[in-house]
């Protein structure tokens, strides 16, 4: 059936997926995997839209509680799409490094590998960096000592985002069930937008 908000209806269809295929990707071990295949879509869309100036969602004084600008005011891990969930995993940074291309040599402004960092960002330019990595497909599989080693185990989820200098880059790096967790609290949040107002396009013939 056609949605009648596609904006937040489209995430919750997402959500009723990720319910009915999460325990065959557990069985699989492709948690990490199943986590991209359903943020692509159900973060991802819904993030476009609410980002665009000239769409309600993206305007802060119509909707000030669920805007993303106003995530600037907030710390990623206590932003209020996570409903009190507390991860025991996250980090960004900025790599500052020019071998962007090889994880294990990933350093941050402190000469520490990412998943050692420190660093701290707001949740809009966190999320920003998110949606970049899955737009492009700039996402890394690192095992547990940060490094791409094909055939080890999958430990971490990296995110990989240009700086605005273009001459770095920003990472966000979740383990991958902190991920899976993520994306199911941004599909519950997304939810909370109210239904009226739908930006309306014209019928195409």
């Amino acid at each position: 059936m056609i949605p009648e908000r596609f904006v937040t209806e489209y995430p919750r269809r997402c959500g009723e997926l990720l319910a009915l295929l999460e325990q065959q990707a557990r069985g699989k071990q492709l948690v990490g995997s199943f986590a991209l295949l359903v943020a692509s879509a159900a973060f991802t869309i819904p993030f476009g839209r609410m980002t665009e100036n000239d769409h309600l969602l993206g305007r802060p004084e119509r909707e000030p509680s669920l805007a993303i600008k106003q995530l600037k005011k907030c710390q990623f891990l206590e932003a209020p799409f996570w409903g009190g969930i507390k991860l025991d995993f996250f980090r960004y940074a900025r790599i500052v490094n020019d071998n962007a291309e090889n994880a294990g040599q990933w350093r941050d402004v402190n000469d520490e590998h990412p998943i050692r960092s420190t660093e701290t960002k707001d949740a809009n330019a966190i999320l920003r960096v998110v949606r970049n990595a899955l737009a492009h497909g700039n996402i890394v599989y690192l095992d547990r000592q940060g490094r791409e080693t094909p055939g080890n185990q999958l430990r971490y989820l990296a995110f990989l985002s240009r700086h605005d200098d273009n001459t770095s880059y920003r990472v966000a790096i979740f383990r991958e069930e902190g991920f899976l967790t993520f994306v199911k609290a941004w599909i519950q949040w997304v939810q909370k937008f109210p239904p009226e107002h739908e930006h309306v396009f014209e019928e195409v013939a």
